[in-house]
């Protein structure tokens, strides 16, 4: 692993297995595209494959994960500034990094241990349609910059995910001692759920940005592309919340990405004549419009 020579406000890793060679090339093109690339380095990930833990209590793949997330941490404790960890199938956008330092100089830093740039979307039509209204009043307003955004505090929030978070440099070395303590009794969740869980329980002050600044690539989650005659989704559940989460990006493709995978992803589903079905999506589509009024 090589560390940035430059000095930066806030420092990077970005997590990749040593055969995910195609992915490492993607993420470091998207690092150089967007100026990031003397901010971030590289940290071979663990392959779960090959790590003896009778104890565990996860899929081989799950801790993996969770041994690569406690190696970021591990180095973030001794650098003594904010660090950005990534997965490396993550997309990023261009205002990343001026937020991000936004969120340096307000202290942002001083209120919560960890700032995720996205998160697992709930099917919640009121939350979604607080959603549309936050992104679509913002979505016009480049570059942005922290103080266009939602900061939302996650203490009470049931959420997933973290292929994109940055560490505080005072919570760095107290999230470390949690993973670390998790791993030597034997991790019995994913690395994700491990994190809302101690927030959820008080140990870790936790917020997401709002809209959200990275996502997932969406042609990841599947087996194939979407660009294919017949493209065929492994899990339609999971790949139906992917492209809901991405669909909250602030650099969001609807048209050519978002809306191919989602309808491979419901085919089947779609073709399903329900009349009750029918008239709940009726109903849900008016919570959502402009014309419904809460009373």
């Amino acid at each position: 692993m090589t560390v940035p020579e430059r000095a930066a406000s806030y420092r990077g890793l970005y997590i990749n297995l040593d055969r995910s060679v195609e992915r490492r090339e993607r993420l470091e093109a998207q690092l150089s595209i967007t100026g990031l690339g003397g901010h971030y380095s590289r940290l071979t990930a663990v392959d779960g494959a090959t790590v003896q833990a009778p104890t565990s209590l996860v899929k081989p793949a799950e801790l993996g994960c969770f041994l690569s997330h406690m190696r970021a941490l591990d180095l973030a404790r001794s650098w003594g500034v904010p660090v950005h960890v990534l997965e490396d199938d993550t997309i990023l956008s261009a205002d990343l990094r001026l937020v991000i330092e936004d969120a340096i100089v307000s202290n942002l830093f001083d209120h919560f241990d960890i700032v995720y740039t996205d998160t697992f979307v709930h099917c919640d039509p009121f939350m979604l349609k607080w959603m549309k209204s936050v992104f679509d009043g913002v979505s016009t307003r480049r570059p942005l910059r922290l103080a266009d955004l939602q900061v939302i505090d996650l203490s009470q929030q049931s959420f997933a995910g973290a292929t994109s978070y940055i560490v505080g440099p005072r919570a760095a070395e107290r999230v470390f001692a949690l993973l670390q303590h998790e791993i030597a009794t034997g991790p019995k969740i994913a690395f994700d759920l491990f994190l809302r869980d101690q927030v959820l329980a008080g140990r870790l002050r936790a917020a997401c940005v709002f809209p959200f600044l990275t996502s997932i690539r969406l042609e990841t989650v599947n087996r194939s592309t979407l660009r294919g005659q017949d493209p065929r989704i492994d899990d339609p559940s999971v790949a139906v919340m992917a492209a809901l989460r991405y669909s909250f990006f602030i650099d969001r493709d609807l048209e050519n990405v978002a809306k191919p995978y989602l309808d491979a992803a419901t085919r089947r589903a779609a073709a399903k004549s329900d009349l009750h079905r029918e008239i709940l999506l009726q109903a849900i589509d008016f919570v959502m419009s402009d014309d419904f009024k809460a009373f």
